[in-house]
């Protein structure tokens, strides 16, 4: 039996071989193989990027101090690309597609008339017009006052604005597009972090919250995806309820852009700069209650695939040498006695950064941010330094992931 199967096997070789036919990984003759690439290592990996890191830096005054104890985020990403980052102002159809959305069965009316809104889109704002002041304000904005005295008190306000430059037709303040339904002031971007896995003034869970937020943040933009959460914190003068408050920015082949606390406004004395494109939504057990949408971009083309990047061990050499500098400079009043800065985050992720050589450039770079907590204490100007709260989300250092430059976030580059 054994001596039968063989023959058959060998008998089926031979016709195929009389077929003509090759073993399908032969290429055809004169034609040279492609090379077999391996998988690009994942950025942690390919960085040498630990999951914490620690270290302390001290000047010689003892007066600076930094602290580093923190946890290292790195995106699940193999490559990084730079690319182009178009800012651009708000349009119609995107805002009344808002409107609708929150219609809610409300009677909208219109700020500027005071009578019922009749679905128009922007409108030029003359309280902003001018040559004298060297932009022209565009916007649209409605209140629905019957609701602010029937639904527990809640005022309902969608407010959409952006301003152009006279002189060059671009962009000349920041866009933004702002919807509250509440009786509070909400306009806040500080992220607390949440008490046992919730907010304190909500009944339902952190998932069903972010259900509700992930909702609104993709009907606004498909590509945006929760950065960070948190609780709202407790403004003694309001009064007003810990509900959720997540922050969206774009994300890139599983890259965010890095959020930061405050952003959205670039402090750039000489002329406009875009700043981040983020949304803010707080949400309460009712659903989203607040949503704040600034500076649109569009996303162009890529201008570099694949970068090579600095290790995480050359990132943090650079640190060492200017993160003292970055708040050592302090030391030259003599009030100040406690200049201390306590890193607890460090993230990979993209920014939106003007190009020095074209003001009108921007492009989403790969960088490191450095997330602390300052401390300002001593006599003087500096005597209750210690009374104020930790500000949750601010990047204290950014350094360009590609060359290690610094970039300043006041200014956007």
């Amino acid at each position: 039996m054994k001596g039968i199967r063989r023959a058959a096997l060998i008998a089926a070789v031979l016709m195929w071989l009389a077929s003509g036919c090759e073993p399908a990984d032969t290429p055809p003759e004169g034609v040279t193989p492609s090379p077999i690439v391996p998988p690009r290592q994942k950025l942690a990996e390919r960085l040498g990027a630990p999951a914490t890191y620690e270290a302390s830096y001290r000047s010689d005054t003892g007066v600076s101090v930094i602290t580093v104890n923190a946890d290292v985020f790195v995106p699940d990403a193999s490559t990084v690309d730079i690319i182009e980052a178009v800012p651009r102002p708000f349009s119609d159809e995107e805002v009344l597609a808002f409107i609708e959305r929150h219609r809610e069965g409300l009677v909208w009316t219109d700020q500027k008339t005071k009578k019922e809104y009749d679905g128009h889109g922007f409108e030029i704002d003359g309280a902003f017009t001018g040559s004298d002041i060297g932009f022209t304000m565009h916007s649209l904005w409605v209140y629905n006052k019957d609701e602010f005295y029937n639904n527990d008190g809640d005022y309902y306000s969608i407010h959409a604005h952006y301003g152009i430059d006279n002189r060059t037709g671009k962009l000349a303040w920041e866009p933004q597009l702002e919807y509250i339904k509440s009786r509070f002031n909400l306009g806040i971007t500080d992220l607390m972090p949440l008490t046992d896995g919730r907010a304190e003034g909500c009944t339902i869970t952190l998932e069903e919250a972010r259900a509700f937020a992930d909702a609104q943040a993709h009907a606004l933009s498909a590509d945006y995806e929760m950065t960070g959460c948190g609780q709202l914190p407790v403004m003694e003068t309001v009064g007003n309820p810990r509900y959720y408050i997540f922050r969206y920015t774009r994300h890139m082949g599983g890259i965010p852009v890095s959020d930061h606390y405050g952003g959205e406004s670039c402090d750039n004395e000489y002329d406009f700069t875009s700043g981040l494109g983020v949304m803010t939504i707080i949400v309460r057990d009712e659903g989203v209650c607040f949503v704040s949408y600034s500076n649109p971009y569009d996303v162009g083309e890529v201008i570099e695939k694949d970068c090579e990047l600095l290790s995480f061990d050359e990132i943090m050499d650079i640190f060492a040498r200017v993160g003292l500098l970055s708040i050592q400079h302090l030391e030259r009043y003599p009030d100040l006695k406690e200049n201390t800065l306590e890193v607890y985050r460090i993230a990979f992720g993209y920014m939106a950064v003007r190009q020095p050589d074209d003001v009108d450039a921007y492009y989403y770079i790969p960088v490191w941010d450095f997330y602390g907590h300052r401390v300002l204490y001593g006599t003087g100007g500096y005597a209750h330094g210690k009374e104020f709260g930790k500000i949750w989300g601010r990047s204290e250092l950014t350094i360009n992931a590609i060359d290690g430059t610094v970039i300043d976030r006041r200014y956007g580059y």
